[in-house]
């Protein structure tokens, strides 16, 4: 791993720069549930907060992924953190005048998702073109290292500076985190930008990335089990502070441990060149995860439940780093953008399905029944895995 970092430079400023927008957005996602879900006492309005989280990238996408491909993927970026970081310094002044309260947080949140839409698939389209292609399952897995840790620090660091320092000065942390990924990015040269010029009209450009996905089997084939596992991931955003009893500490632990998993996953890639086949690898991890769902729902103590949520971060990170190194070698860079923002968009459509699902069920179901559904449909989802063709013929190097 570092042996990348030393030889490209430019990589290690991108990544820097992911590390600080993603530790940034998780601090904003827990100060996002513990505050709504402290206000109203509800995992129906945690649902609804989420929903607001999600929504807005998922329907942006397909014309998010098009711009991209359109313009310089940096400086799309660098506009959407930037953004981010006036709407969460924004947050910060009204809650230190006392007006900010859920309407305005959801209002705020819809905004960040909409910039969030953008960042993300311009980061996906710009990696492969940072380093060598024999280097790009290394460096996905480098890069998610970013997620990663972000997912273990943020809601550590944000629940220390909530508990010490307040709402407000922990969302103008968010901001200087944002600030700081801007200034990694700045003068990073977008060389597909400089190389391809797209002409057709913007609709068209959409449809075409459509036909490419039915056009390629593997993609095809793999969303809708990556929407499978996406919607019962996102119900342990809902669950978990249920299962925490709303203690901002246990939150950030759980949370914490999903990132943890997913940190570690990303280094065994980073450094490991896995030689299985795509589809056993793939399936592998479908499995793992619905086991560490099902046995969750039969935990009640904190230490177990942190080891499977670790679980089930390890095998997450494993399951996104695979793929999407599959699909950057597959598919055609000059469309990357597009193709990857509609994957991101219909892999993630179950998203706040799930949000709105299980925050109104849970009150009926309770959290047992919640988990052990999720947990037998992922596995179930395994075998589909599985049995497809295409990644059959993968093998992962």
């Amino acid at each position: 791993m570092i042996s990348i970092f030393k030889n490209n430079p430019i990589f290690f400023r991108f990544w820097i720069a992911t590390i600080a927008s993603e530790l940034a957005s998780r601090m904003h996602s827990l100060i996002l549930i513990w505050i709504i879900f402290k206000w109203t006492n509800s995992a129906l309005f945690v649902g609804i907060a989420m929903i607001a989280a999600s929504l807005p990238a998922v329907l942006i996408s397909p014309y998010a992924g098009s711009i991209v491909d359109r313009h310089n993927k940096i400086s799309i970026m660098m506009f959407a953190d930037f953004s981010r970081l006036i709407m969460v310094l924004l947050f910060a002044y009204m809650q230190y005048i006392s007006i900010l309260d859920t309407t305005w947080l959801i209002l705020g949140t819809i905004f960040i998702s909409l910039a969030s839409a953008f960042f993300n698939p311009a980061s996906y389209a710009i990696l492969p073109t940072l380093v060598h292609e024999d280097e790009i399952t290394q460096a996905n897995a480098i890069g998610q290292i970013s997620g990663s840790a972000s997912s273990i620090l943020g809601p550590l660091f944000g629940s220390v500076l909530i508990a010490t320092l307040g709402v407000t000065k922990t969302f103008i942390g968010a901001g200087v985190l944002f600030l700081i990924s801007v200034s990694f990015l700045f003068n990073i040269k977008d060389l597909t930008y400089s190389i391809t010029k797209i002409t057709t009209p913007l609709l068209e450009d959409i449809k075409t990335g459509f036909k490419l996905i039915r056009q390629f089997a593997i993609v095809n084939k793999m969303i809708i089990k990556m929407a499978v596992v996406n919607f019962f991931f996102s119900s342990l955003t809902i669950i978990i502070p249920i299962m925490a009893k709303a203690e901002v500490k246990e939150i950030a632990y759980l949370m914490s441990a999903i990132g943890a998993g997913m940190l570690t996953g990303s280094l065994f890639l980073s450094s490991v060149k896995l030689k299985l086949k795509a589809n056993i690898t793939l399936s592998s991890t479908f499995l793992f995860i619905g086991f560490a769902f099902v046995m969750a729902g039969f935990t009640s103590s904190l230490i177990p439940l942190l080891i499977e949520m670790f679980v089930i971060g390890f095998m997450l990170n494993i399951f996104n780093i695979t793929i999407i190194a599959i699909y950057q070698k597959r598919l055609p860079r000059e469309s990357l953008g597009k193709i990857m923002s509609l994957i991101i968009a219909i892999s993630l459509s179950l998203q706040p399905i799930s949000y709105g699902v299980v925050g109104a069920v849970i009150g009926y179901i309770g959290v047992f029944k919640a988990l052990l559904i999720s947990g037998i449909v992922i596995l179930i989802s395994a075998y589909g895995v599985f049995k497809i063709k295409e990644l059959n013929e993968e093998k992962l190097q």
